[in-house]
């Protein structure tokens, strides 16, 4: 392959990492709707640091840098709590 190739490849991943952050968001709206009935706080503590675990074990398995792979999950997770916010009317985004 040459470097554009590689490139192209790279690309499309990205693409597709975006797709599914765009998923995650939209799943964030529905688990907010699901909070609100259920009358449930937006952070679940408990369900954030197991999630982050299961998240650590899994870049372990897969030969990718856990540390750094928790941190991006980290930061979806605050998306999806933002995103789960502004539905409820307490958020911050326009």
């Amino acid at each position: 392959m040459t470097i554009e190739e590689v490139r192209r490849e790279i690309d499309r991943i990205d693409a597709g990492i975006i797709d599914l952050i765009a998923a995650r968001q939209a799943a964030a709206v529905r688990m907010a709707h699901e909070k609100y009935l259920a009358g449930a706080a937006v952070r679940d503590e408990a369900r954030r640091e197991a999630l982050l675990e299961g998240i650590f074990e899994t870049a372990v398995e897969k030969q990718v840098d856990p540390v750094q792979v928790r941190r991006i999950f980290e930061i979806l997770i605050e998306m999806s709590e933002e995103r789960q916010r502004e539905w409820s009317g307490e958020g911050n985004l326009p």
